[in-house]
């Protein structure tokens, strides 16, 4: 049964390579009532034949024909990172609902010019932050959210494996290294665990196991006003797996690896008893007064629900676009993601 009486919203997809054709094809044919797509755009003649093969659309050679054809209501661009910002923008101008794959552009003042264009638009622009809706994340933020882990202070969130890389994603004139490629997800995650605009950035950038010349690690450290620090890593060079997050409190911890998450935390149905630091000499061999403290263990299981799932964001897309429901990720979010990737190339060899 279709959800709406105008039908699929009909889709123009930009661009068939890795995102494209390998993971929005796919993730989109989870919701046929919602999506389809009429029409896609390459420049390689292989990868249209292969779009009309499996979807039966109509493919174009040229973008500007993409844009032409009228029965396209929503430009997906999975494009080029280069190639974000004048897609993005001749998309809005045309007046189309527009998705743009991460990164959203290649710098702040890109994303600047987009947020504007979509102003103007109409606030037609939406960004793949799809991985907003990972089950893990948002599976920690519900246990820091409980309260039981305490004040949490300190969170670490790491990605990357070893990878000898050599197509474009390691090149920096084509928009590539991690920064634009994994940067923009995970930085979207530290910026929503902080809660508030970060008034503290360091950052370290270098090539490790990439043939390039972009950057293949990135270290960032964001802290809040209120002292929380988020210690971000993405890494090309990564020999030995770390937790994907780990985050610590005042009264507890959990980390995430896979579909895991392990938290320890005291018993919060048992308080402490008070204690008061003493001038005293402590007896030989003792680092103060013994205690036995109500540590409880356990391990869940996450699970992906309808709107929490690697390709959940393409029910929440519909929603805004047909029902003009809020979009989890706000373009004002997107373009903050953006502003943290500039200052985190400002005077590196990368910037």
């Amino acid at each position: 049964m279709n959800t709406d009486s105008r039908g699929p919203i009909r889709i123009g997809l930009a661009g068939l390579g890795r995102a494209g054709l390998g993971m929005h094809v796919p993730e989109l044919a989870n919701y046929p009532q919602l999506f389809k797509i009429v029409a896609v755009c390459d420049p390689i003649k292989e990868r249209r034949d292969e779009a009309v093969r499996q979807l039966g659309c109509r493919a174009y050679r040229a973008y500007g024909d993409l844009l032409a054809d009228a029965d396209v209501e929503l430009v997906d661009i999975a494009t080029r990172s280069d190639d974000h910002f004048e897609h993005g923008l001749a998309a809005l101008k045309a007046r189309r609902w527009v998705l743009l794959e991460k990164p959203l552009a290649l710098d702040y003042d890109e994303a600047i010019k987009l947020r504007a264009a979509s102003v103007k638009a109409g606030n037609r622009l939406f960004v793949r932050h799809n991985r907003r809706f990972e089950p893990g994340f948002n599976q920690a933020r519900e246990v820091i959210a409980s309260g039981v882990l305490g004040m949490v202070y300190d969170i670490r969130l790491r990605r990357g494996g070893f990878q000898r890389r050599d197509d474009w994603q390691a090149i920096k004139r084509c928009g590539g290294g991690q920064l634009l490629n994994w940067g923009p997800h995970i930085i979207d995650h530290a910026l929503q665990f902080l809660g508030t605009q970060p008034v503290h950035l360091f950052a370290d950038l270098k090539r490790i196991a990439a043939v390039g010349d972009a950057e293949d690690y990135v270290r960032i450290l964001l802290r809040n006003s209120a002292g929380l620090s988020v210690d971000l890593e993405i890494s090309g060079g990564r020999i030995l797996p770390e937790p994907e997050c780990t985050v610590t409190g005042t009264r507890g911890a959990l980390s995430l690896i896979g579909k895991t998450l392990r938290l320890r935390h005291l018993d919060p149905g048992r308080p402490l008893a008070r204690r008061r630091a003493s001038v005293r000499t402590p007896k030989p061999g003792s680092f103060g007064t013994p205690e036995t403290l109500p540590w409880v263990e356990r391990e869940l299981t996450v699970e992906p629900t309808e709107t929490v799932s690697m390709h959940a964001m393409w029910r929440h897309l519909h929603g805004a676009i047909r029902r003009n429901k809020p979009f989890p990720v706000t373009l004002d979010q997107a373009v903050e993601v953006m502003r943290v990737i500039d200052a985190a190339r400002k005077d590196t060899p990368f910037a």
